[in-house]
């Protein structure tokens, strides 16, 4: 049996609740902040499953990948801790990324870390239910995730059964982020030449397309393997991949940008993944993703006005 953890994604397919967006919030302690978010999530309503909420090519990934493992899939959530990828949920506007309209980082205290809001919002019933699939067959856990979630959920995945017994291996596409030295042994040491292989995509699905390749190229050959065999194998399938070339393109400012952005926003119905690419690919645009992240938050922040 194999257990997925990947990261919730910012675009959604509802419509936030109004009481759960995390511009609305006041700020506070760490403590009150993360009281006043719990009770309005308790007062929520769910509108759909967790894996039909998310949108995204990440999350689009992530489930091929649970479904070609035949694996339970879990999603950290910023805003509901761990659900199940069949749980009922609300809609929410919140993340732990910082500089968005939606961070909740800007509510709390100086100083606060990811770590410290997640124990908040890590209610014990999802983490109950996490910890039982894991426990069950002696699961391994994949865990598909970037640079700020590898940071907030770092504590609790040195917590779980999995860890501890060498079950557990980590995708990122962080390559700046320096990952955790416990978890490092389980990080799988996909590069950049992903991008040029079998999967080509953007920074934002690096983890998920990782994730999905090693489920359906590495995990079957070897279930049984260990972190290091592992780490062994994936070096060697990367070894025939390049890296894609790196195309430079038009350079405009946040301003400009986000013009374009706006303007091209119907064209591909609001998804991030697409409207990226076409930025880069069509229009020959020159935009980094965390840039364009948070330039598309605040243009969906509009929209989402009455």
């Amino acid at each position: 049996m194999t257990v997925i953890l990947t990261a919730c994604t910012m675009r959604k397919r509802f419509s936030p609740d109004p009481a759960l967006i995390a511009a609305s919030l006041s700020k506070g302690s760490l403590h009150s902040v993360g009281q006043d978010w719990r009770s309005r999530i308790a007062k929520a309503v769910g509108v759909a499953e967790a894996r039909d909420l998310y949108a995204g090519r990440g999350m689009m990934e992530a489930k091929k990948a649970a479904a070609e493992a035949k694996a339970t899939l879990f999603i950290a959530s910023a805003g509901l801790g761990v659900v199940e990828a069949s749980d009922m949920i609300p809609s929410y506007d919140l993340t732990v990324a910082k500089g968005l309209p939606s961070s909740i980082m800007s509510k709390l205290p100086p100083g606060t870390t990811e770590e410290g809001w997640w124990d908040q919002i890590a209610m014990k019933e999802g983490v109950a239910r996490f910890n039982a699939r894991l426990k069950r067959d002696q699961a391994q856990l994949l865990v598909a995730l970037p640079a700020s979630y590898l940071k907030m959920l770092g504590r609790f995945l040195k917590a779980v059964p999995a860890f501890k017994e060498g079950r557990l291996r980590v995708f990122t596409g962080s390559e700046h982020y320096e990952i955790d030295p416990e978890l490092k042994p389980y990080q799988m040491p996909y590069d950049r030449r992903l991008d040029g292989g079998p999967t080509p995509g953007t920074l934002g699905d690096f983890a998920q397309r990782a994730l999905r390749h090693f489920v359906t190229e590495i995990l079957p050959v070897s279930p049984r393997e260990d972190a290091k065999g592992h780490a062994q194998q994936v070096i060697m399938a990367q070894s025939g991949w390049t890296r894609p070339v790196s195309k430079s393109g038009i350079r405009l400012d946040d301003g400009e940008l986000l013009k374009t952005i706006r303007i091209e926003w119907d064209s591909v119905q609001g998804r991030s993944t697409q409207l990226l690419r076409k930025l880069r690919d069509e229009l020959g645009i020159a935009c980094e993703q965390g840039r364009f992240a948070r330039l598309a938050a605040t243009v969906r922040a509009e929209r989402a006005q009455p």
